[in-house]
């Protein structure tokens, strides 16, 4: 018994010390990594800190309480607890965009397409657009005549930006290995806005630092008014979103909730197992409404669709 003590006490500094890494995102990229599994470390010592104070071990008990408190509060914006919904304005019309990571190796490519027809979105941001996809993709076109396309080197493809409304090819940019794709969207009365998709890679030990550092000089380009949603591979509560939204002055759509699980665990384990590395992010005259997942498309992510209004 006193040497399981032991182990539990320094299983609990050891997670504090994980979630304390976390914090740490802007010293080095690893540090952003360790942010990624500080809601899961902060539940696990909330649930430990309860467990010891039943057995008076009020010392240890008291530091998970703390630190897991602490953690979760702030990892509680990629939770469905701070889902963001707001009341539609009466007097104008509402739209949608659709983010999905295809999931280059997704069998379902058929039924994806006629799924995105079917929810009919005015803007379509879609990820890993791998040439196996190309004859399925084609499909789009008929409804969604505008699009912008970043390639990506290799072979699970890129990104790409679908439009029921006109683009401004005058003003788009992609980033390094389709990592960010910007345009201009001529909305209907005029009304013109940002928008396009994201695919960064994973903070550490991956290439997306380097992705967000080349794209932070065309993020403060990004004009007054802008929605993005996308892939980027960092939760929402990460300082890799937080630098994105910083650099672009978009504020993150919070309580998109858990979006990806591992190819070992089936997506309906998302909700609690899951990661919320899609993320949603607008300024200006756009008015986000709602920011939901929708069901299981064959890939390791969830869709997510973004109901909106132009103020």
């Amino acid at each position: 018994m006193k040497h399981l003590r032991k182990i539990i006490i320094l299983g609990i500094i050891g997670t504090c010390f994980a979630i304390g890494l976390g914090f740490l995102g802007r010293l080095h990229p690893a540090f952003d990594t360790f942010s990624h599994f500080r809601l899961h470390l902060s539940i696990g010592l909330l649930i430990i800190g309860v467990i010891i104070a039943l057995r008076e071990w009020q010392r240890t008990s008291l530091l998970a309480l703390i630190v897991g408190g602490i953690g979760f509060y702030s990892a509680a914006s990629g939770t469905l607890l701070s889902k963001h919904s707001l009341v539609a304005d009466s007097t104008k019309p509402v739209y949608s965009l659709l983010h999905f990571n295809l999931y280059w190796i997704n069998s379902q490519r058929e039924a994806v397409i006629d799924n995105i027809i079917a929810l009919d979105p005015e803007l379509i941001s879609l990820s890993e657009a791998a040439t196996r996809w190309t004859l399925e993709i084609k499909r789009l076109n008929k409804k969604w005549p505008y699009m912008m396309h970043c390639p990506e080197w290799g072979k699970r493809g890129g990104i790409r930006f679908y439009s029921k409304w006109p683009l401004n090819e005058t003003n788009q940019y992609c980033g390094p290995y389709g990592s960010f794709a910007r345009t201009q969207v001529i909305a209907p009365k005029g009304t013109n806005f940002t928008s396009g998709s994201v695919h960064l890679r994973w903070p550490w030990p991956a290439s997306g630092p380097k992705q967000l550092k080349t794209i932070i000089p065309e993020l403060e380009k990004i004009g007054d008014d802008a929605i993005f949603a996308g892939d980027f591979n960092a939760t929402t509560w990460s300082w890799s979103v937080k630098r994105f939204a910083s650099a672009s002055s978009m504020d993150i759509i919070s309580g998109v909730g858990p979006t990806w699980m591992i190819d070992e665990l089936p997506l309906k384990y998302t909700w609690w197992a899951g990661l919320p590395i899609d993320n949603v992010m607008k300024k200006g005259k756009i008015e986000v409404l709602s920011a939901n997942t929708l069901d299981d498309m064959g890939s390791d992510h969830l869709p997510v669709m973004i109901k909106f209004q132009i103020k």
